[in-house]
């Protein structure tokens, strides 16, 4: 796995209680509430003589006071440990303890506002003792408060909330108060040291890192949840961006329609935290006398009141530099407390040498950079200055290792945390240079713990994409079917529940879009022959520039595709029979090609004679013209040969034909009075390979017809104004003194059937009065013509019959009145001679009597008695007089 070393990202360290640890005697403040203190010499060595360091230590909380437990005391004749009650050598002193008066429990008083002890400790330069060991230990004057917090999204079982990158976490406080909680005020310190007054506060994490978040209770006196300095209330742990390195396609530009491989490579990356990152970038260094140039690193990360201990606590300081004179230079590093280890003193033996490659040339342009890396490591034999030499003006001091002017062991007794300056004074005109980058090395024994963490991987993944045509683990292949820019998706999902995406990208070229060209013909049925197989390169061009693109024949789609043993004399070539060779089109700047096959045909043509076509001239509009579909004609003209082979074309002259000119535009509808028609047929991959032909369009006269007198008929039951009638009695009027085997004749209702000789009347048919249209057609030739005459259907007179006979022979056997179901509302009633009612109907349930009676004693017993009975018929028609008459029965 890959480290993640965020050089640039100072991870927020709170004041935090030092746990455990042991306080040496030196020069220092130091912030806690445990601990063991001795003299110089540790719990286990002497002092040393002429010692005098000054060492004060505090609680974290400002109710607290400083309680100083003494275990064991020891100190030689003339040595002296002064104890004074506060933050520094001016507070009140508490006592001076000498030989084995020991101080034994140091307590901070009442007064002291600050709750510190500060310790001074002096020796002399005789004799040296056991010093002391004692406990340190703060005295809570405070109630207890417990903090605790709810986070959003919420901490996984180990406490730690996981988050991606630019999310925003949401806190809600609350605490509880073992005496009162009266007066009480919160506020979150966020990771950024953003003080939030209440109960609830957001933050939103950018970047991978590792940030604390704490929850502070302060009643009125000043006490306060006690957990600040011993843990954090939340713990946040941000994604860390894979590592998408390998990731990437096989070829990075293809051709359209080939395929190429991506691999797909992830790695999870380690985040860890710096303690001190370096600073990078380019910066100027000023010319001039006495001009200073700082920059500062904010080192974090130390224990909180960790001092500097020993020399070999500072592995190296580096410095990526260049400047025309280093004679001119002042460089040195100074600590937190403002301690300072010089590198390089002014004035010094530099003279003409130069730091780097820098251009002594007034331009102020940056030269190139050497790496001077200041240790005392043993790699270090010399200082920068005492490695001058004697050489020429402007020879670059070597990059390397050098020792500093000054010891590292200045710094002992230095604050760890805080910024470190490196300064460096240009003390003479003219000559200025350029810092690169530069930084500070800690031995890695002394830096804790600063924290790392790597995400776990969930799931890789390639997105899915219609182009990927095979998958093999992590190994897509892909085939592109848009020109341009085919981008795929990488993703890569961590336990964190972030999901990353490397985008790969390939570029496609255009694609070449040849045609399949026409066959070559050779007209004739066999023998040798010689062809240009350059005739079809604009065909196979479609449109591409032929400046861009090469096209080359070969006799196999292996060489075509290879590009070897091209045909030599492609203008001149000589064949024999069918033949196909490739043709090769190559775009010249990306070297992508497309082969397509070229056909040389032998082939010959055949124009089969086709009948005259005829038409009749609309007898509605006796012009002459009619539209003819030339095409109707193509199948018996092309005979056996494919109608996508060949190719019909119709003209008005044989010239015309011949020379495949002046075509007939619109053959499906010629408007014509009759003419000849000129048919070339030609090969449709070689038009000058063809054969012509004729045939006739004729336009028809339409025969003569007669007028036919109107014709009337009584309306039949039911009365609905029509009635069925033979027309076939006009024929004679219609044909005028033609022959009726020469012509065919039909009656119909409408114009449009009889145009079409669409449905004729039958004899049987039932036709409504009005217009009726009679057709004639030449049977020679199909050419119809039309007239009409009236149908006229009337109502007629009711007749009402004297007698029937019921006796089921089908002649008569009802009382049958033809006409009366034209009266709406006619009711009929029959009587026996004696005036009793045998039989009634009406209109609306009509049926005509059959000798059964329906009325009366014997209504339904049977076939009434021979003989003579009466009826009335009531028509109920203003315009009708009712009928009353008789009618006789017999069998």
């Amino acid at each position: 796995m890959k480290n993640f070393i965020l050089s640039c990202i100072s991870i927020l360290f709170f004041t935090v209680v030092v746990t455990a640890q042991e306080f040496a005697m030196t020069d220092g403040n130091f912030t806690t509430c445990s601990g063991s203190f001795t003299d110089s010499g540790g719990l286990t060595g002497d002092y040393t003589n002429s010692e005098d360091a000054i060492i004060t230590f505090c609680s974290p909380f400002v109710t607290d006071d400083m309680q100083v437990t003494f275990n064991s005391f020891a100190l030689a004749s003339g040595d002296i440990l002064f104890v004074y009650d506060g933050d520094d050598t001016s507070a009140p002193l508490i006592g001076v303890y000498l030989g084995a008066n020991s101080p034994g429990i140091v307590l901070a008083s009442a007064g002291n506002t600050s709750g510190c002890i500060t310790f001074r400790f002096r020796s002399d330069s005789s004799n040296v003792g056991a010093g002391w060991e004692a406990t340190v230990a703060c005295i809570d004057n405070c109630q207890t408060i417990t903090s605790s917090v709810v986070a959003v999204p919420a901490p996984d079982v180990d406490n730690i909330i996981r988050i991606c990158q630019g999310e925003t976490v949401n806190f809600t406080g609350s605490a509880n108060f073992s005496v009162d909680s009266s007066g009480a005020t919160y506020e979150f310190v966020l990771s950024d040291g953003t003080r939030v007054n209440g109960l609830t506060a957001s933050e939103t994490y950018p970047g991978p890192g590792i940030y604390r978040v704490d929850f502070v209770a302060t009643d009125p006196t000043g006490c306060r949840d006690r957990s600040i300095g011993e843990s954090s209330d939340v713990l946040i742990q941000v994604s860390t961006t894979p590592d998408f390195t390998g990731t990437q396609a096989a070829d990075t530009s293809i051709c359209f329609g080939e395929s190429t491989d991506i691999t797909g490579m992830v790695e999870t990356t380690e985040f860890f935290a710096d303690v001190a990152p370096p600073i990078t970038g380019q910066t100027f260094l000023p010319d001039g006398s006495g001009v200073a140039y700082q920059t500062c690193i904010d080192v974090s990360g130390f224990n909180v009141g960790t001092t500097f201990q020993s020399a070999s606590d500072l592995v190296s300081v580096f410095i990526n530099m260049e400047h025309s004179y280093m004679g001119d230079l002042d460089i040195t590093l100074t600590a937190p407390d403002g301690t300072q280890v010089n590198f390089l003193n002014y004035p010094n033996s530099g003279g003409g040498r130069f730091l780097g490659q820098a251009l002594d040339d007034g331009s102020n342009i940056p030269g190139v950079g050497f790496l001077y890396n200041f240790t005392e490591a043993g790699t270090a034999t010399a200082t920068l200055d005492g490695s001058t030499g004697a050489v020429a003006f402007g020879t670059p001091m070597p990059a390397g290792d050098y020792l500093p002017e000054d010891p590292f062991a200045n710094f002992i007794g230095t604050p760890l945390n805080g910024l470190w300056c490196l300064d460096i004074i240009d003390n003479l005109a003219i000559d200025n240079g350029y810092i690169f980058e530069w930084g500070i090395n800690f031995n890695p024994a002394i830096i804790p713990t600063a924290g790392s963490y790597e995400p776990g991987e969930v799931t890789e993944e390639w997105e899915a994409n219609p182009a990927i045509t095979a998958t093999n683990g992590n190994v897509i292949t892909v085939t592109p079917t848009t020109a341009g820019q085919n981008c795929y998706n990488f993703s890569f999902t961590d336990n964190f529940g972030c999901t990353y995406v490397e985008t790969v990208c390939i570029d496609v070229a255009a694609e070449i879009t040849a045609a399949s060209p026409n066959d070559i013909i050779v007209c004739q049925s066999s023998g040798a022959a010689t062809v240009d197989l350059t005739l079809r390169d604009l065909q196979i061009l479609n449109g591409l520039d032929p400046t861009l693109y090469t096209l080359s024949v070969y006799n196999s789609l292996q060489n075509a595709s290879d590009a070897i043993n091209a045909i030599a004399a492609p203008t001149t070539y000589s064949v024999g029979a069918d033949e196909t060779v490739f043709v090769r089109v190559e775009e010249a700047a990306t070297g992508c090609f497309e082969v397509v096959e070229l056909d040389v045909l032998y082939s010959t043509t055949a124009y089969n004679a086709a009948p005259n076509l005829q038409a009749c001239d609309d007898p509605t509009n006796l012009d002459g013209m009619e539209f003819f579909d030339l095409t109707s004609q193509e199948a018996i003209i092309l005979g056996s040969q494919s109608a996508t082979a060949y190719t019909v074309e119709y003209f008005l002259t044989q010239g015309d034909a011949a020379a495949n000119t002046n075509e007939i535009t619109t053959p499906e509808a010629f408007e014509s009075m009759g003419e000849t028609i000129y048919v070339r047929v030609s090969n449709s991959q070689d038009a000058d390979c063809f054969a012509t032909g004729t045939f006739d369009v004729i336009v028809n006269d339409p025969p003569s017809i007669g007028t036919a007198p109107d014709v009337t008929a009584c309306d039949q039951s039911p009365i609905d104004g029509a009635t069925s009638f033979d027309f076939t009695a006009n024929d004679a009027a219609i044909l005028n003194g033609q022959s009726a085997a020469a012509y065919a004749v039909s009656y119909h209702t409408n114009q449009s059937d009889a145009a079409s000789g669409s449905n004729p009347i039958s004899a049987s048919t039932a036709v409504s009065g009005g217009a009726i249209y009679a057709r004639i057609v030449d049977n020679a030739n199909g050419c119809y013509n039309t007239s009409t005459f009236n149908f006229i259907v009337e109502t007629c007179e009711v007749v009402v019959p004297e007698g029937f006979s019921p006796n089921n022979d089908g002649i008569n056997d009802t009382f049958s009145i033809p006409g009366i179901d034209q009266f709406a509302n006619f009711e009929l009633k029959i009587f026996n001679r004696l005036g009793a009612v045998v039989y009634e109907t009406r209109a609306s349930n009509y049926v005509e009597f059959a000798g059964i009676p329906n009325s009366g004693l014997n209504s339904g017993d049977g076939l009434l008695p021979t003989g003579t009975y009466f009826y009335v018929i009531k028509f109920n028609d203003p315009d009708t007089a009712d009928v009353a008459s008789w009618v006789y029965i017999n069998y």
